[in-house]
């Protein structure tokens, strides 16, 4: 059994708990519960350093927020973080980034009095921020963390500096560079038995560049399943464009929930109200579909990225712009005479036969799978016309 088929096994069992105990009467709330269940969980992430370290910068730029934004957290040369402050994130308020004072301050002079005062225990991860070096207050929180059995990041921030500096060398080798500053921040990091790989070396104000999607990628890796869903799904249109692999770790995130659509197609056609299953398909199917297009980054029909777009792009954001039930069967009419039955047969053993030989589950499920690869396709087509314009756009600016 693959990863996948034990995690869809663990999630049958408790949608089966769920249906013994609460029935499938109400059909809408079942599959509100699950498929919300991301904007519900907590997520806290702990980011600590010392003054101008670029730790409030990163809680903006991961939230996709500039300084003068409403929320945004303050960016100063001073020390502006007296106590833990808490950043939601600006879609969904259950993720905060936490900017943690460092140690070594009045309020926090050693790392005892740190610990108890920040309640190191409440946060699921660690980011420990630094311009510089990496001091010995770092590593002994480092270390205090590791003994808590939490994941910690070293994030060497404000690279570009260093890469603006070096540059005018003629000897000037970027790869060379970072490789040096990584050794150089393990070099006082000696005690704490880390690779190369755990040190991060991010410019918050260019997030496509340079480690911070690695870095956004190892804060999901030290999330629990579901955290990992939350913030899979929380993450803006410029981080998830910045990188292949974020995008489709949010195609997997979305393929994972068209079993639980699916089912719930199923569990209506259960309920003895004649009509209903067919209600709830369109109805379903339609709002997944909406949740497709805004988390894969398609502009908004109307709006001025989308007519920016060429004339064949606008097309194909068109074919899937769907929202009404008689433009879902136009979709799918071409699709209507596939088989089914063979792709959803693995989900049997967990699904149960009365859901997984209903022709609502298959139906619902293939129609799912198709329309999330083609707006895939589609949002692919327009991150590449977006990176193209952008060189034709610097291209120009240097003629």
């Amino acid at each position: 059994m693959t990863g996948d088929e034990e995690w869809v096994k663990v999630e049958m069992e408790q949608l089966q708990r769920e249906i013994d105990e609460s029935g499938v009467a109400n059909i809408e709330e079942f599959l509100r519960k699950r498929t919300e269940r991301w904007r519900e969980v907590e997520v806290n992430i702990a980011i600590t350093g010392n003054s101008g370290a670029g730790k409030s910068s990163f809680i903006n730029t991961i939230r996709e927020l500039v300084e003068d934004d409403e929320g945004a957290a303050p960016v100063g040369v001073v020390e502006c973080t007296k106590e833990p402050t808490a950043y939601v994130h600006p879609t969904n308020p259950n993720i905060k980034f936490w900017d943690l004072p460092g140690i070594g301050t009045p309020n926090y002079p050693d790392l005892e009095t740190y610990v108890q005062k920040v309640q190191l225990e409440t946060y699921h991860a660690f980011l420990i921020f630094t311009a510089t070096r990496f001091t010995e207050n770092d590593l002994q929180l480092a270390l205090k963390i590791r003994s808590m059995q939490k994941k910690f990041l070293f994030v060497r921030a404000k690279i570009d500096e260093n890469v603006r500096a070096e540059s005018r060398k003629r000897s000037f080798d970027e790869t060379a560079m970072l490789t040096n500053i990584r050794r150089d921040c393990l070099g006082n990091l000696g005690d704490l038995l880390i690779d190369e790989e755990d040190i991060f070396l991010i410019c918050n104000h260019e997030p496509g560049k340079w480690d911070f999607v690695r870095l956004t990628q190892a804060i999901l890796d030290a999330l629990t399943r579901y955290q990992q869903e939350s913030m899979t799904l929380s993450l803006g249109k410029v981080i998830t464009r910045s990188s292949t692999d974020i995008f489709q770790r949010k195609v997997r995130v979305l393929k994972g929930r068209i079993w639980i659509v699916a089912s719930a197609s199923a569990l209506a056609a259960l309920v003895p109200l004649p009509g209903l299953s067919v209600l709830v398909d369109a109805g379903l199917i339609l709002k997944e579909l909406s949740l497709y297009r805004s988390q894969l980054g398609l502009p908004e029909i109307g709006s001025a990225e989308f007519a920016r777009l060429h004339f064949a792009t606008k097309e194909k954001v068109l074919k899937v712009g769907l929202t009404t039930a008689a433009q879902l069967g136009g979709f799918l009419a071409p699709y209507a005479a596939e088989a089914v039955l063979e792709e959803v047969a693995r989900y049997i053993p967990f699904v149960g036969f009365a859901i997984a030989s209903g022709m609502s589950f298959g139906a619902t499920y293939h129609a799912l799978s198709k329309l999330l690869g083609a707006v895939e396709e589609v949002a692919l087509l327009v991150i590449k016309e977006a990176a193209e314009k952008t060189v034709a756009d610097l291209e120009s600016q240097i003629d």
